[in-house]
């Protein structure tokens, strides 16, 4: 398999991870969609697998996304080394959040570092219960949006923000795409569909008002 390289930015932010690491318990990590999330969680889980000796978790935010990011994270840090494999399995795990809160209490190892993949919803308290409970354990949170709807601050879950370049920059250096920008009028039909759609789900906003 073909060994995959990780780009000059995402080397740059693992080196940053590693740097607050060595002052601080937590940080939360914001890249834009599409400039490899993944494979930055993924390499820095393979550094930490190589130099430690506590597993870790890898924690979503809905079951669905379990198998995608198991997948993901295996097949980037196999290609980084093929006999990995054979201690993948009992050094890392991925879990959804509402499987660990519900067998938390029967859970008998400590991880040493727990990802929380999509970390705008570590606020909620399945989330900081957690936390709470590995207070040994350093917290990594990846994310493309660093806020949420309620305005809550990360302050309380993460020590340190580190901001990747931002998505101009990514697109004036042709790491990104372009991209269309739709936005509705406020009480229009279009936004009225859209909240009726967005009720009782949790996800980010895609259209904004515009007067």
């Amino acid at each position: 398999m073909k060994q995959i390289q990780l780009y000059d930015y995402q080397t740059e932010m693992k080196q940053r991870i590693e740097s607050v690491f060595k002052l601080h318990r937590s940080a939360m990590v914001q890249m834009p969609t599409g400039t490899g999330k993944t494979y930055l969680l993924a390499a820095y889980v393979y550094d930490w697998v190589k130099r430690n000796e506590s597993i870790v978790w890898i924690v979503a935010h809905r079951r669905e996304l379990i198998q995608q990011i198991k997948d993901s994270v295996e097949q980037i840090m196999e290609s980084m080394d093929e006999h990995i494999s054979e201690n993948l399995s009992d050094k890392v795990k991925v879990v959804s959040i509402q499987w660990l809160s519900q067998n938390n209490s029967a859970v008998k190892e400590s991880p040493g570092l727990i990802v929380i993949d999509e970390a705008h919803h570590a606020v909620a308290k399945t989330y900081t219960t957690v936390i709470r409970d590995y207070p040994k354990a350093k917290i990594l949170g990846v994310t493309a949006t660093p806020c949420r709807l309620t305005k809550h601050g990360f302050t309380d879950i993460f020590d340190i923000l580190l901001q990747s370049w931002t998505t101009n920059r990514f697109i004036a250096e042709e790491r990104l795409s372009l991209y269309d920008y739709m936005s509705v009028k406020i009480d229009s039909e279009e936004q009225k569909n859209h909240l009726q759609f967005k009720k009782g789900a949790d996800r980010t906003v895609i259209f904004q008002s515009a007067k």
